[in-house]
């Protein structure tokens, strides 16, 4: 275990790109004329308030040496001949499939993708649907509802610093991928829907964001705060840099936010329409409304500030685009912090 451990640690920097990265070159498919490049739209898109700038993680400079990228990986619970490289784990157009016998055959656009700028939504969305707290979940959402927001990442109604690889992979999937994606992740049992788990304290272990975007647990028994307006998702362990789909992450938010996020979620005093008003007496969505249960409350404070703010809008934004600029920004993180904390 402590070699496993050790290995895992020595992949995390060459994970870069908020998860996105090749870690090598690929044989070259022309870039299809008038889809957008991830890499241009970077700069052009909207910074995040700087009170929720960390629910927008983004990889930090990687300074390090660079690892092999043939190295040899197994996850744990994981068929112990599955091995996969550096080169593979990070590769867009092929990531791992661990637990092949969890899920239901998968369509290529979801295992695969299509080159140049279709990326396998497991890449970041796992085999599971879980995704990680820097991407986001998608399993159990609605048909209609996930191929509206897809569209809305192709007309530009869908905005912020983590969209530029959804933005260019809308502008380039075809009707029948939206289909098939949305399919298979509508597909994923319940059992299988629950990743994150809910701490209230005061305090949280020491952490940071890695060059893979994601929120790791540092070494030692040193704690920091968790204020009011901040709250800290850290993978469970090392093992999400392997992209392990049975590993998820704990949610360490700030102390009274459950019991605050429920008054904003039954309407605020009256003030809103309550969030089972649409998302169900059980916040599990019901027809094309998605749910809010168990939920990443990382990817549900980006989704209701990027609301408040202007980021998100058009059709598919329904409702809530009179409802979210109503919230308080403390109300968005309480909020977050209840949903998350129900069952999905």
């Amino acid at each position: 275990m402590k070699k496993l451990l050790i290995a895992v640690l020595a992949l995390a920097p060459m994970l870069g790109l908020a998860g996105y990265a090749l870690a090598q070159p690929r044989p070259q498919v022309p870039n299809k004329p008038g889809v957008p490049l991830a890499r241009d739209l970077q700069a052009k898109m909207p910074k995040p308030q700087a009170v929720f700038d960390w629910a927008y993680p983004m990889a930090p400079p990687n300074t390090g040496p660079r690892p092999d990228p043939d190295e040899t990986f197994t996850a744990e619970g994981a068929d112990p001949s599955l091995k996969f490289t550096r080169r593979q784990i990070s590769d867009g157009f092929g990531p791992p499939d661990w637990f092949p016998k969890d899920h239901a055959p998968m369509p290529r656009i979801v295992s695969n993708g299509r080159e140049p700028h279709v990326r396998a939504c497991t890449l970041c969305h796992l085999t599971s649907g879980i995704g990680h707290a820097e991407s986001a979940p998608v399993s159990g959402l609605p048909i209609k509802y996930f191929i509206r927001q897809i569209v809305a990442f192709r007309d530009g109604d869908r905005v912020n610093i983590r969209a530029p690889n959804m933005i260019e992979l809308a502008h380039d999937m075809t009707d029948k991928e939206m289909r098939d994606a949305a399919n298979y992740y509508a597909r994923i049992p319940r059992a299988q829907w629950k990743s994150v788990r809910v701490v209230e304290t005061s305090r949280a272990p020491a952490n940071s964001i890695f060059p893979s975007g994601k929120r790791m647990f540092e070494k030692g028994a040193k704690t920091i705060p968790v204020d009011p307006m901040t709250i800290y998702e850290v993978a469970e362990n090392y093992q999400v840099e392997l992209r392990n789909p049975r590993v998820g992450f704990a949610a360490y938010v700030p102390s009274g936010s459950l019991a605050k996020g429920r008054v904003v979620s039954l309407g605020n005093k009256g003030a809103l329409r309550s969030c089972a008003s649409c998302h169900g007496n059980d916040l599990r969505g019901r027809e094309d409304v998605p749910r809010l249960a168990g939920r990443s409350p990382s990817y549900l404070v980006r989704q209701l500030a990027d609301m408040k703010y202007g980021h998100r809008k058009g059709k598919a934004l329904g409702d809530m685009k009179d409802i979210a600029p109503k919230l308080s920004d403390a109300d968005i993180v309480n909020v977050a912090a209840y949903l998350s904390s129900r069952n999905p």
